[in-house]
């Protein structure tokens, strides 16, 4: 069984759970992760064995990477090509995984396999998106 889907979401990064000074933790990103997760049309039945997880991350490149006036619109000659700068590829992993955790699957520690990339989205139409391939592996 497959899953594919491009998911309208600007790429985010898990932050770090937090710890009050009366002992008790919390996610600060779970609100993110739930309306992440909202955007997903999921399966009825989550998977069940092995997973191979494909995550292609597409962010909006900034202003400053095209040029003004008359040429607006198009990227300046030293603009970069790869996304180096921007949020860590493991963190950007990590909340897609945590967000579907339980929705599109059992657990993330069915995941075997992972492929990920960080890109600059070819257009400037929206705030960037996430592209996910779910590949359930026979046993």
């Amino acid at each position: 069984m497959n899953f594919e889907q491009t998911v309208y979401y600007p790429p985010t990064s898990l932050k770090r759970h937090r710890h009050t000074r009366s002992g008790h933790s919390y996610d600060p990103s779970a609100k993110d992760k739930l309306e992440f997760a909202s955007k997903v049309q999921l399966p009825e039945n989550p998977f069940t064995g092995p997973l191979i997880a494909t995550l292609d991350f597409y962010q909006m490149r900034p202003k400053s990477h095209f040029r003004t006036g008359k040429y607006a619109g198009e990227l300046k000659p030293n603009a970069p090509k790869y996304n180096t700068n921007r949020k860590d590829i493991d963190n950007l992993c990590k909340f897609v995984l945590d967000a579907l955790n339980r929705r599109l699957y059992d657990d993330d520690s069915q995941i075997i396999e992972l492929h990920s990339t960080k890109r600059w989205a070819p257009d400037r139409t929206n705030d960037g998106y996430i592209y996910m391939k779910f590949e359930e592996i026979s046993l």
